[in-house]
């Protein structure tokens, strides 16, 4: 269910809200003072070259790491001083994480793949990983291993492992960067339809037709936001 105004009782417009975000490491600048907003059912595109800040970013909003000073606010939920395991089921209830590294379990069948993020989650179910294969176009390809499958479909396989918990943000890393220009435009359709169905996306990308098909599509430059851009979707 979205968050919803304690005052108001009206769902959030806004899924995701930083405020002043900082991160450093040691004498290095990740992020620097970063306020930004996205509503919910928005496709953001995030841009910039190696070392903008980008992947600081998308580990700080899927709670895989802590902003050194700021604010953040997932789903009506504020990330700073959460323990370790609260951000852990933040992470698993609210976001789906798709990589450019596929991350699949060699010795794992594609719908056992699937069924390790439902295990994380909540009791383990092979029809709705099917279901989210199939929603993938893979369903005839769950009994394969991932050595089995193209570059292509294995990062399927990973966007159905994103989608089994229904998480209400997909936060996607470079999701094509390891494709070539027909499994980037099946891997793109698919985000379409999970943004016509409402889903809230943020992709990083350096590939520019990538970034083109969200929404809005932001810069980043040694850990500022330097441009924006709405794209008129």
């Amino acid at each position: 269910m979205p968050a919803e105004d304690e005052e108001k009782g009206e769902p959030m417009t806004d899924l995701l809200e930083l405020q002043n975000v900082s991160k450093t490491y040691g004498g290095l600048h990740a992020l620097a003072s970063l306020s930004l907003t996205v509503p919910r059912g928005q496709w953001l595109s995030v841009v910039g070259p190696s070392g903008s800040g980008k992947t600081t970013l998308m580990n700080i909003v899927g709670c895989l790491d802590r902003a050194s000073s700021g604010r953040v606010v997932l789903d009506g939920v504020e990330l700073g001083g959460l323990r370790s395991r609260d951000l852990t089921e933040i992470r698993r209830n609210t976001v789906g994480l798709i990589f450019q590294k596929f991350h699949l379990i060699p010795h794992l069948t594609a719908v056992e793949n699937v069924m390790t993020a439902q295990y994380y989650h909540s009791m383990v179910d092979e029809a709705e990983a099917l279901a989210a294969l199939e929603r993938v176009g893979l369903r005839q390809r769950a009994a394969h291993l991932p050595s089995q499958l193209s570059g292509g479909e294995q990062q399927r396989v990973c966007i159905a492992r994103a989608l089994i918990n229904y998480p209400a943000l997909i936060l996607a890393d470079e999701p094509t960067g390891n494709l070539d220009a027909d499994n980037e435009e099946i891997v793109l359709e698919i985000f379409r339809g999970l943004h016509a169905e409402g889903t809230t996306l943020i992709v990083v990308t350096h590939d520019p037709t990538v970034a083109a098909q969200g929404q809005r599509e932001i810069a980043l430059d040694h850990g500022r936001l330097v441009k924006e851009v709405f794209h008129g979707r």
